[in-house]
């Protein structure tokens, strides 16, 4: 085991108007996003336009090839558009005509074989990526149809594969498929190894204030991003204060049994100098109904470890972050409001908020 990572290495200030980049990829980063947005863009004063695109900039796994991106990646060689596309549409106007038509979606009907399982804006994306010749100019005029608050890169603009080797010493290729292997995984590696990022996106995070990791799947949205060598030493170097956002449930197939301390050894593991100082856990119960269609499936509660969490080097914050409805999901707002709430406090007052909610969050798993 890596000996544990002191946040008192490194002094965090309060920050009151800050830079936030958010990395990950699948239905997580898109929550954060649209939390954050609407928190920064309504609350802060806005000092200039180059300002406020800087405020909020998501780094988006590539590595996806299933679904519909996948299909497009294939046929037409383009960077797979779908977690881009989700990014995107969490910094637009949800209320405008264009962020509906690039959240259509065609089912059949008389389009045939072609166009079925497609989002438009996944065709959109695609078809930029042609004209331009160049996936990230691509982005950038989605981005300016759209009229996003913020910037969206890719993690890398090269054609990456992401590989999983699991402890019996097998292996498989394809992101789409390492949940469907019944082993444990051991670890992930992109290929080619050393794919380079967008000098943007290093940039954005040498000038980050806070970096925001997570929600999303361990191995196959975040760990995949951390492993773009200059991102991870960018985030190293940086003065940002790094926070992961626990995922509430592990995910069959990939972090089945996980516990919280479980995913940070694991995101240790391939970015061991890399610091990570709170770690964002919900301290709200989760409705029984839901553990149990959950627990059908696979799922179950992620266990906290606060205590192991902190011995570790991390600062666990515990706080409401659960959204409602018929999933198990993180509410945009809540989320966005402990992020930034964090900003304003010292390691140390972060900290003494934490264990009067303890009780409450060993309640949810036991529940």
């Amino acid at each position: 085991m890596n000996s544990p990572i002191s946040i008192a290495s490194q002094t965090l200030r309060p920050v009151e108007d800050p830079r936030i980049v958010a990395i990950g990829g699948g239905t997580g980063l898109p929550i954060v996003l649209e939390g954050l947005k609407r928190e920064l863009y309504t609350e802060m004063r806005s000092v200039s336009p180059e300002r406020d695109r800087d405020r909020l900039t998501a780094i988006v796994t590539v590595a996806d090839d299933g679904g519909s991106s996948g299909r497009l990646r294939q046929a037409y060689g383009v960077l797979p558009p779908g977690d881009i596309r989700n990014c995107l549409l969490a910094l637009a106007d949800r209320n405008s005509t264009l962020a509906a038509l690039f959240n259509y979606r065609f089912d059949g009907g008389d389009g045939g074989d072609e166009v079925r399982g497609h989002s438009l804006g996944n065709l959109i994306l695609t078809a930029l990526s042609s004209l331009e010749k160049d996936f990230s100019k691509a982005i950038e005029r989605g981005s300016e149809i759209l009229g996003i608050r913020g910037r969206v890169f890719p993690s890398t603009t090269e054609d990456i594969r992401l590989r999983a080797q699991f402890e019996d010493g097998s292996s498989i290729e394809g992101e789409s498929r390492i949940s469907s292997v019944s082993q444990t995984i051991r670890r992930v590696s992109l290929e080619p190894p050393d794919a380079a990022p967008l000098a943007e996106a290093v940039e954005a995070v040498l000038q980050a204030d806070v970096v925001v990791i997570g929600p999303g799947s361990l191995y196959t949205s975040l760990i995949p991003v951390l492993l773009i060598k200059p991102l991870k030493d960018a985030i190293r170097q940086s003065d940002a204060r790094v926070v992961l956002v626990m995922n509430l449930t592990t995910e069959p197939g990939e972090t089945d049994g996980y516990t919280a301390a479980d995913h940070l050894l694991a995101i240790r593991r391939h970015a061991p100098d890399m610091p990570i100082h709170h770690v964002l856990l919900n301290a709200t119960p989760v409705p029984a109904e839901l553990i149990q269609a959950y627990s059908m499936m696979g799922a179950a509660l992620v266990t906290p470890n606060v205590e192991l969490l902190r011995a570790l080097g991390h600062q666990p914050r515990v706080c409401d972050v659960l959204g409602t409805g018929p999933k198990i999901r993180h509410d945009a707002h809540k989320l966005a409001q402990a992020i930034l709430a964090m900003l304003v406090e010292t390691p140390s007052s972060a900290g003494q908020s934490a264990p009067p909610m303890i009780t409450q969050a060993s309640a949810v798993n036991a529940g």
